[in-house]
């Protein structure tokens, strides 16, 4: 008996599912609405290395001398949290009568492990408009790209003020005529989400866009929100846009660490013509690779944890560059150049020491004279000079060839100066 007895705990271990507990919380935000119920909303984050599935988030509500008030389960808006990825949640407290004697809450959530969810739903467009009322109003379009048929889609919209805290969650079925449908393969629908939290819309200034299926799930899209009586359109089948490297590695375009990079994309680089000569080529490099990069690394949580490694002193340099625009933002064209050198020059110091410590070792192996390439070097940023000038005048290929030159000038000049002082 005591034999079968254990065979049979064996049996029941190995047939439980195994649960993901490596989950985290971002976003939060609170608030009593007009029928004193108490809104908890944020963002769970799967920080484990396989998919989770089934997750419930439990929040546990104290008053000030610590005594448990009451505790709520409730799923996320998403089916599937792909390692890395977010899904919203609202929680809720319904107790009007002691919702005054809440001073804390805690969140905690499980899940159980799953096969991650192709991102094969893909938003396309998508309008939204704030009413008097306070509706907001999104109506979406989304595409199946996938090989199966998607059954049971949806849109899940979640609204940010302008601290990147969620103020308000809102969903939509899939709408085909007269019918709540699925989407077959290459189908595009209509999802019309509304939004009807008035005490939270007015505060959202961002929104982003998630289209979930049994099957599929979709890549975050993101766009400005619209004012009171202002309509606001945004076409997401255009080039890329997004930092897809480190989204992918931060597992949300809404990560503090992605929203500094393109704030000093949008903010800085892009409001004058040199910053948006460079872009354009940079883009042109950068989105040549990145969306196969993105795609295996959230697959690959070594690669993930190195590209974060890796953001964090990028996000130092360009904090530093941004104060040397500040300084010379008296001259928006100067500014951007000098913002621009600034960043180049300590990316080549950072990233590329590496090889300045190889050149070093065989310039000292081979007795190579690296003094010589100053003159390739003096070449380059006469070159680069003289592209800019004209290119302010002129514009164009003209003005993209100088300021690509310009950064790849300052990062080289960088690497061989450390070369030469390694040799030293």
């Amino acid at each position: 008996m005591r034999a079968l007895a254990v065979a049979a705990i064996a049996l029941l271990l190995t047939t439980l599912p195994a649960y993901a507990q490596d989950f985290s919380f971002q976003n939060e935000s609170s608030y009593v609405d007009e029928t004193r119920i108490m809104h908890v909303l944020g963002e769970v984050r799967n920080d484990s290395q396989s998919a989770a599935t089934n997750v419930r988030i439990t929040a546990s509500f104290y008053d000030s001398q610590g005594n448990l008030l009451a505790e709520q389960t409730q799923a996320p808006k998403i089916r599937v949290i792909n390692p890395g990825g977010v899904a919203p949640f609202e929680m809720r407290y319904i107790d009007s009568a002691t919702v005054s004697q809440v001073a804390r809450y805690e969140l905690t959530a499980t899940g159980q492990e799953a096969e991650s969810k192709p991102a094969s739903l893909k938003i396309l467009s998508a309008s939204s408009r704030l009413d008097v009322l306070g509706l907001y109003f999104i109506n979406v379009n989304a595409r199946n790209d996938g090989s199966e048929t998607a059954t049971n889609p949806i849109v899940i919209a979640t609204l940010y003020d302008k601290d990147g805290k969620v103020v308000a969650v809102g969903e939509a079925l899939a709408e085909g005529g007269d019918r709540v449908t699925d989407l077959s393969p290459g189908q595009n629908a209509g999802f019309g989400v509304v939004v009807s939290e008035r005490l939270q819309t007015y505060k959202a200034a961002r929104f982003s866009l998630v289209a979930d299926s049994d099957q599929y799930v979709s890549e975050v899209a993101t766009a400005e929100a619209a004012g009171v009586g202002v309509s606001s359109n945004k076409d997401f089948t255009g080039a890329s846009s997004g930092c897809l490297i480190a989204t992918a590695a931060f597992g949300s375009e809404l990560a503090p660490q992605v929203q500094t990079l393109r704030n000093f994309r949008d903010g800085i680089a892009l409001n004058t013509l040199a910053g948006s000569s460079f872009m354009a080529v940079f883009n042109g490099w950068y989105y040549s690779f990145s969306p196969q990069v993105a795609d295996f690394e959230r697959g690959q949580p070594w690669l993930k944890e190195a590209v974060r490694a890796s953001v964090y002193p990028l996000l130092g340099i360009l904090d530093l560059s941004t104060q040397v625009y500040g300084a010379l933002a008296f001259n928006g064209e100067a500014a951007i150049i000098g913002a621009g050198l600034t960043a180049s020059a300590l990316i080549g110091l950072l990233y590329f020491a590496p090889l300045s410590a190889v050149l070093a070792l065989q310039g000292r192996r081979r007795q190579w004279n690296i003094g010589r390439a100053k003159y390739v070097l003096v070449a380059a940023w006469a070159s680069s000079l003289a592209l800019l000038g004209a290119g302010e005048l002129t514009g164009g290929a003209l003005l993209m060839a100088g300021t690509a030159l310009l950064v790849l000038s300052a990062i080289s000049t960088v690497i061989i100066a450390v070369a030469r002082a390694a040799r030293l």
